[in-house]
């Protein structure tokens, strides 16, 4: 039998008084520095001040990123509690109840609830049989924990839940994004509103996998469900498992991870099961039933149906089915993404498909599930405090009369813009005033990279008849990116001119003066091959004045996954590859056709003396599978008069906003 648990958590424990430790993104690439150290963590944290004194009205201030005077800071502690919650078809829910504390006495009174639907362990055994809960660190992201702390100092409950068929639940799950997650969700929102310490208002909160799910949650309109913040929240997953065609082996390794966490025996067990024996039971359920195909490749195309249930994953578990819900809910949704994130288009796509109710977004200067600055980590907490006072607590703060979009400054080599920098509100996104402008792929010579052909960018549309560059496809290829795709915010950025010299690639003169990249790129690719199918990965670079080549962004398209379709979600008027099993088509033998598919969503500033950069690959390892053929084929990437190659950028003029 395993050691007694050490549950230390029902005592009084005291916010804000050790470090946090450093978390690892939620996409499992990059560890995430502790962005607050103790000291500081207790200034952010306190950032409202104290209680209100005579004249505290005159002082008040609510603007985006600031807070102060409408709140008051009284609590300085929690006790957790935890139990089964049984959802409508019986299936039995873990769930955390953290209720704060002030000098040691718990706060007897209903109080708004905030609460994280976990898909990544909501309680741990620690090596020493204590067990560690969301509220000690060891289960939240650090961004997630420190909205947390601040909320229930400022008189908030916050509900830490494993779904179905992960952590000490029982049920089983199919991934990715079980359906049965809405209805679960529903069912704890409603439970959570009808306990007496809550006053029957309900928020949520989370990131990545469990920032999208707050969304499903959202579209079943659960009636006391007021408020949620999902940070990086994937939309679609068949644009993020096997965008384009082509399966992204990192999530081989996910579907690894999480089916390992299921059965973790260390997952904590509730108060009441004293023995584990229930978590036994939840563990060994989730180890006969889970299904984790998505995962690992076995869904292929659009309409593939899963092997082991006979669903249509792709089609039913997609953003877009749950938009219309999500429209009609109710629900206020404040969403919060980077521009560098693998799911900016997805935050992007739920903004987009939320057709009514109250909707706001911060994008941030970084990538994945992570904060990159004490600024953004700052404005996200600060931004969640006012959300949850207005829409849970009926605070009148004016975080409706502001701009709905709000983003750090434009990246520029992927450089932190010094703190007070005044970040950039859009009034929609796509940014009205952008103008997308063609650059077509030249010969000739750039002189700027030792590639396989040195091509040039330009924006003339080329009149040669014939013009065509060739290369043989490099299996072993791949791209000089690390996790994300993007230097450590502030740091150097990665020079990837190595892996341009590997591929086709083509490259404007130097700029004439700054130019702003912010919407979604869109190439228009003619090919040839010897196979018949293939990839094409495109990356788009910004180039220094010393040759130094910095990422700035990415597309992907398998050629038998040309075909365009009308897609089932607004996707911005982008092109849309259908990627279904009937609608693929191999490349004719030697006839040109048309490969046009959307970059990943961008902005970016190209500064004046710089160059715009394509690199063309046949395949690349850091992002995903391209099947071998036997000897490797030829492939020609034309640029002629009757089949010009080009990307399209979103151009925003001078000096607009």
């Amino acid at each position: 039998m395993p050691p007694e648990i050490k549950n230390k958590t029902k005592n009084k424990n005291t916010l804000g008084k050790k470090p946090m430790e450093d978390h690892a993104d939620r996409g499992g690439r990059l560890g995430r520095r502790q962005a607050l150290k103790a000291g500081a963590g207790g200034a952010l944290l306190a950032a409202v001040g104290g209680a209100p004194s005579m004249g505290a009205a005159a002082r008040r201030r609510s603007s985006f990123g600031e807070y102060a005077g409408y709140s008051e800071e009284k609590y300085d502690g929690w006790v957790r509690t935890s139990q089964y919650v049984p959802v409508r078809d019986g299936v039995k829910l873990a769930v955390d109840v953290y209720r704060p504390t002030q000098a040691g006495r718990l706060h007897e009174g209903p109080l708004p609830v905030v609460w994280q639907a976990k898909r990544y362990q909501r309680a741990i055994v620690k090596p020493d049989g204590s067990l560690v809960g969301a509220m000690a660190g060891q289960s939240m992201d650090s961004i997630t924990l420190e909205a947390a702390n601040r909320l229930i100092k400022h008189g908030y409950i916050i509900v830490s839940v494993d779904r179905r068929g992960t952590g000490a639940s029982f049920g089983s799950r199919s991934e990715l994004s079980d359906p049965r997650d809405g209805p679960d969700g529903h069912d704890i929102t409603e439970w959570l509103a009808q306990q007496p310490w809550c006053d029957s208002k309900v928020g949520m909160f989370g990131a990545s996998y469990e920032g999208e799910v707050q969304l499903r949650i959202a579209a079943t309109a659960p009636p006391h469900l007021k408020a949620i913040t999902p940070e990086v929240a994937p939309f679609d997953w068949y644009l993020l498992v096997e965008e384009g065609g082509v399966h992204k082996q990192f999530f081989d390794d996910f579907g690894r991870i999480i089916s390992s966490i299921d059965v973790n025996p260390n997952n904590g067990a509730v108060d009441a099961d004293k023995d584990r024996s229930l978590l036994n039971a939840a563990l060994a359920e989730h180890k006969a039933k889970n299904d984790y195909g998505a995962t690992f490749g076995k869904l292929p195309f659009r309409d593939s149906k899963n092997p082991a249930t006979g669903e249509q994953n792709w089609a039913t578990r997609q953003g877009g089915a749950y938009g219309p819900g999500l429209s009609a809910s109710g629900v206020a949704v404040y969403g919060r993404v980077g521009w560098f994130a693998g799911v900016l288009r997805d935050q992007l796509l739920w903004y987009a498909n939320q057709k009514a109710g109250a909707k706001k977004l911060m994008i941030g200067p970084g990538g994945g599930g992570g904060t990159h600055s004490e600024e953004e980590l700052r404005f996200w907490v600060t931004e969640c405090h006012r959300w949850f006072d207005y829409w849970l607590k009926g605070v009148q703060n004016g975080v409706l009369a502001e701009p709905p979009i709000h983003a750090s400054p434009i990246p520029r080599s992927h450089a932190i813009q010094p703190p007070g920098v005044p970040w950039k509100a859009f009034s929609q996104w796509p940014p009205a005033n952008r103008r997308p402008t063609a650059f077509y792929f030249e010969g000739g010579k750039s002189g700027s990279v030792k590639s396989l052909n040195d091509g040039k960018l330009g924006r003339a549309k080329p009149q040669d008849r014939a013009g065509r560059d060739e290369f043989t496809v490099d299996y072993g290829m791949v791209y000089a990116k690390p996790g994300d795709g993007v230097a450590g915010i502030g740091q150097k950025p990665i020079d990837v001119a190595a892996s341009d010299e590997k591929g086709l690639t083509y490259t404007t003169e130097a700029l004439a003066a700054d130019m702003e990249v912010t919407g979604h790129p869109v190439a228009r690719l003619w090919v040839t091959s010897t196979a018949d199918d293939g990839d094409v990965f495109l990356k788009l670079e910004d180039v220094d004045p010393k040759g130094v080549t910095t990422y700035v962004g990415e597309g992907v398209l398998r050629a038998s996954h040309r075909a365009l379709a009308t897609p089932p979600y607004d996707y911005f008027g982008l092109p849309w590859n259908a990627s279904t099993q009937s609608a693929a088509k191999p490349l004719p033998k030697g006839q040109a056709v048309e490969l046009v598919f959307a970059l990943h969503p961008m902005s970016y500033l190209f500064q004046k003396g710089h160059r715009v950069r394509v690199t063309i690959f046949g395949a690349d390892a850091s992002v995903g599978s391209t099947p071998r053929v036997d000897p490797p084929p030829v492939v020609s990437l034309h640029r002629s008069a009757t089949h010009a190659s080009s990307i399209t950028l979103p151009v925003i003029p001078r000096g607009k906003a």
